[in-house]
């Protein structure tokens, strides 16, 4: 009976000290595209995260990435944008926060040469890793890798898969 009781406060989940209520983050992204070989180095990110239990948030994430390839007489110019939401699961071992997340949004890929824009919106899944390192008991520094799974609504030409990294300053309230 005691080993029962103990196995029960040991699952009770403990407020890590790095699960916060609230978090804002944002700062430098690139993006790869495995279906046209093609990486935008030039990028943003920015998310929040609300605490929904001391392990578990649902956050919201925004990015852009940007790319301008020289062609003969003049510039193709390529963009993503995503919004995206989901949840986030972490955890502290030691100094760093792991954290592990899904979500899912809308995808936005352009381009633009010769005049010419073509735009598709398409919806994705993200799911992602990575790790905060405390630099303050507010301020953190995160980096984090993410694969988005881009699903063709109409156009099976459209669906492909890329690589997301970003790195980021994390604000977080108590």
């Amino acid at each position: 009976m005691r080993r029962a009781i103990l196995l029960l406060l040991l699952l009770i989940p403990r407020p890590a000290t790095a699960q916060t209520r609230f978090d804002v983050s944002g700062g430098y992204a690139l993006a790869h595209d495995a279906r046209d070989q093609v990486t935008l180095p030039a990028g943003w990110a920015a998310g929040a995260a609300i605490g929904l239990t001391p392990a578990f948030a649902a956050v919201v994430d925004v990015s852009g990435q940007y790319k301008t390839v020289a062609l003969l007489n003049a510039d193709a110019r390529l963009t993503i944008h995503t919004v995206m939401a989901g949840v986030r699961g972490s955890a502290r071992l030691g100094r760093l926060t792991e954290f592990g997340q899904v979500a899912a949004g809308v995808v936005r890929t352009s381009g633009s040469a010769f005049g010419a824009t073509t735009t598709v919106h398409a919806i994705g899944i993200q799911p992602g890793a990575g790790v905060d390192y405390p630099l303050t008991p507010r301020w953190a520094a995160r980096a984090e890798l993410d694969v988005r799974l881009i699903l063709a609504q109409q156009d099976a030409q459209n669906a492909g898969t890329q690589l997301r990294f970003a790195a980021c300053l994390v604000y977080r309230r108590r």
